[in-house]
C-alpha cells in the first residue's frame, strides 16, 4: 500500500522518522487458491517484448469485471498491456488462467495525497469461466462488520516489511478497528467514510507490499480492498482498506457504462 511515498517521505524526514504508508501478507499462512477463487493477480508489461509483472491483486466481481485499487491502474498508460490471471497460486508464470484486460477505470475523485476513493474497475476482453472451480465472483457486502470481527485478506505480498515477496498465495485474519480509533492512531482527517481499518493493535499480522488492491473478506463477501498503511504489521497502526460498500453505486455504474 503506497500513500504517495514521496510526500510521506518528506514529512517523515522532517519529523526525524521514516513511517511511509506501504502497499502490503505478514504473519499469515500459505493457502490454496481453491479457498479464495475470486482472487486475481493483476499484471502488466510496457512493451510486447517485456514479461508480465505482478503489480497488484484484485477481486472478480462479475463475468467481465474485476475490482481493485485505483493506485494499481492510475499510472498505467493505454498503450501498455494489462493481464488478469485467475485461479493462480503463484504470482509468477501462468499456473492460472490469463485474461487480457480491455480497459481499466479508476474513480475520478481518487487522490494520491489522501488515498481516498481508492477503487478501480478492470474490464476483461473475454468472460471469466465460472464453471472452473478456481474462478468465482465475490459479492459486495452491504454492511460494515462490527468492530473486532475477523476478516480475511489474501495476496502475494511481502512476508515482512523489508521483503521479500512470497511467490505462493497467503492469507491472514485481521480484526475490524473502528474508524474513530483508527483515525486517532493514524492522524486527524486521515480516515474517511470510504475507508475501513483492520489489524491487531499489538501488530504482527497485516497485508504488505504487493497485496495492494486485494480483497478483504467477511463471510464470503467483499468488504474492502488493500489500500494503505504505515509500514507493515506495526503496533498501533492498523491497515487501511477501501470500504467497497460505500462505493458500490460507482462500481455498478462504471461496469454498466463500459461493457
Amino acid at each position: 500500500m503506497f500513500k504517495t511515498a514521496s510526500i510521506i517521505l518528506l514529512l517523515s524526514l522532517a519529523a526525524g522518522a521514516w513511517a511511509a504508508p506501504q502497499a502490503r501478507i505478514v504473519g499469515g499462512r500459505e493457502v490454496d487458491i481453491a479457498k479464495h477463487p475470486y482472487l486475481v493477480s493483476i499484471r502488466y508489461r510496457s512493451t510486447a517484448n517485456d514479461s508480465y509483472i505482478h503489480k497488484c491483486a484484485g477481486a472478480i466481481y462479475s463475468a467481465r469485471a474485476v475490482i481493485t485499487a485505483a493506485q494499481c491502474v492510475v499510472d498505467i498508460q493505454p498503450e501498455e498491456k494489462v493481464m488478469v490471471v485467475a485461479g493462480a497460486n503463484t504470482r509468477l508464470g501462468y499456473d492460472g488462467m490469463p485474461y487480457p484486460a480491455l480497459k481499466w477505470i479508476h474513480h475520478t475523485s481518487y487522490s494520491e495525497w489522501t488515498v481516498d476513493y481508492d477503487i478501480a474497475v478492470i474490464i476483461i476482453d473475454d468472460t471469466f469461466d465460472f464453471n472452473h472451480t478456481l474462478i468465482k465472483p465475490l459479492p459486495i457486502r452491504e454492511s460494515r462488520p462490527a468492530n473486532g470481527r475477523l476478516m480475511t485478506v489474501t495476496g502475494w505480498g511481502y512476508q515482512e516489511e523489508s521483503g521479500p515477496s512470497t511467490r505462493t498465495l497467503e492469507e491472514v485474519d485481521v480484526p475490524v478497528v473502528g474508524n474513530d480509533e483508527c483515525g486517532s492512531l493514524h492522524g486527524a482527517g486521515e480516515i474517511t467514510e470510504r475507508m475501513i481499518c483492520a489489524g491487531y493493535l499489538s501488530g504482527g499480522k497485516d497485508s504488505c507490499h504487493g497485496d495492494t488492491g486485494g480483497p478483504l473478506v467477511y463471510n464470503s463477501e467483499l468488504v474492502g480492498l488493500v489500500s494503505w498503511g504505515r509500514g507493515c504489521a506495526r503496533p498501533n497502526l492498523p491497515g487501511v482498506y477501501t470500504y467497497v460498500a460505500s462505493l458500490k453505486n460507482w462500481v455498478e455504474d462504471t461496469i454498466a457504462a463500459n461493457l
